[in-house]
């Protein structure tokens, strides 16, 4: 018995003391040298976006409040803010967002615009700072992870009530308005997919991007080919650049809340024979950092996919580190989707600037498409005709959602 003992712990301390390999390492390193984006913050605005009747500065004290609430006692601070007890948020009412599918926002609220316009009553307080989020260049959270407390995460459901409202205005004759407002929130929605702090800070910028391409989409088709857009939407709709997709930040975050959670799981003598902080913390990152590696950037910039890692199998290191071993197995094997959205998301804008660009050529779509400007194409992803010519369209790299097809498209013509 003594001999399997001395086996035991022999086995024990060459599992907790092997090296890690230079690649972990370097995972490591990428997912902790988060920087945070230069420019205005409008975070506060974003955390305080369904309350009315507030200046920017009352704002801000809200958020400096809950900050302090967390940084106090993270386990008894509230996910929603301090204002929630003395200004009632708005009641967004589900029937004025248009649902996702194979009919576009446009359709829908022409299909219904008394539901629409009911649904939105009161909200233009609302409308408007969601048209001030574009004046902000990034949307960093002041919430540091703590321990195995849930961050706290803004309510992003108003960031989708906006679609519609513009698609109502747009129906009621302020063509240039809506124009604007959609272009503003591409904006936004880009600079939240690049400077948001999560990985759900990135999906939903790009959600809001694609929702409001495509409605802009649906509704330059319907004006003349020499439609002139407002100043604002020339930079907004440039193509998306390589770091503009990029999921390294997001994912540098998701890493800080795993590296907090598992420091708070080591604080025991018990907790620490089960658990090596480093080597659990290098297989998470492993399940990362792919994101941050010179490879994703590259594949971003060609339009090809993005290769995740595969979380680790059981090594020499999980016999000191059985628990840390488990918790990294379920930390890892779901990322890789993610980066498909945001690949779509640059695809959307190009097909938009291919709708626009095709709408001034003369002659048939078909003979055009094969003169489209580079920027508005890859060559992974070619942009073809729909069967029946009325749609420039690319496959979709990411997951469907429900009712929504193989491709990504843009119309090019009204029937």
């Amino acid at each position: 018995m003594l001999g399997l003992l001395v086996i035991a712990i022999a086995a024990w301390l060459l599992s907790r003391f092997w090296p890690l390999s230079a690649a972990q390492r370097e995972d490591v390193r990428l997912l902790e040298a988060a920087h945070r984006s230069e420019g205005r913050n409008g975070f506060a605005l974003l955390w305080t976006l369904p309350f009315d009747g507030l200046d920017l500065a009352q704002r801000e004290a809200a958020l400096a409040e809950d900050l302090q609430q967390w940084q106090t006692a993270p386990a008894q601070a509230s996910q929603a803010s301090v204002l929630a007890a003395r200004h009632a948020p708005l009641n967004l009412d589900g029937a004025g967002r248009c649902a996702v599918g194979s009919v576009g926002c446009l359709a829908q609220v022409r299909n219904d615009p008394q539901r629409f316009a009911e649904a939105h009553a009161g909200h233009a307080g609302l409308h408007e700072r969601l048209a001030r989020m574009a004046d902000y260049d990034r949307f960093d959270s002041p919430f540091r992870p703590s321990g195995n407390e849930l961050l706290p995460l803004p309510a992003y459901t108003p960031l989708l009530d906006g679609a519609s409202a513009q698609a109502l205005a747009y129906l009621q004759g302020d063509v240039a308005g809506a124009v604007e407002g959609g272009c503003r929130s591409v904006r936004f929605g880009r600079r939240m997919m690049r400077t948001g702090s999560t990985l759900m800070d990135s999906m939903m910028g790009a959600a809001v991007v694609r929702t409001h391409v495509a409605l802009l989409g649906d509704m330059l088709v319907e004006q003349s080919p020499d439609f002139v857009l407002p100043a604002s939407c020339e930079a907004a709709l440039q193509p998306l650049k390589a770091d503009e997709q990029s999921l390294c930040q997001a994912m540098q975050g998701e890493f800080a809340m795993n590296k907090a959670a598992i420091e708070a799981s080591t604080q025991t003598a018990g907790s620490r024979l089960l658990l090596d902080r480093d080597h659990t913390l290098a297989r998470i990152a492993g399940n990362f950092g792919w994101a941050c590696r010179p490879a994703a950037a590259q594949a971003l910039a060609a339009d090809v996919p993005l290769t995740a890692s595969q979380p680790l199998g059981w090594d020499v290191r999980c016999m000191a580190n059985p628990l840390g071993c488990t918790l990294s197995a379920i930390a890892g094997p779901h990322y890789a989707p993610y980066a498909a959205r945001s690949q779509d998301t640059a695809a959307m804008i190009r097909l938009l600037g291919a709708q626009r660009w095709l709408r001034q050529q003369p002659g048939p779509p078909a003979d055009a498409l094969a003169r489209l400007p580079a920027q508005w194409r890859s060559d992974a992803r070619t942009p073809t005709l729909s069967a029946d010519g009325r749609y420039v369209q690319v496959l979709r790299r990411g997951p469907a959602r429900e009712s929504e097809g193989p491709y990504q498209s843009m119309p090019l013509r009204v029937d």
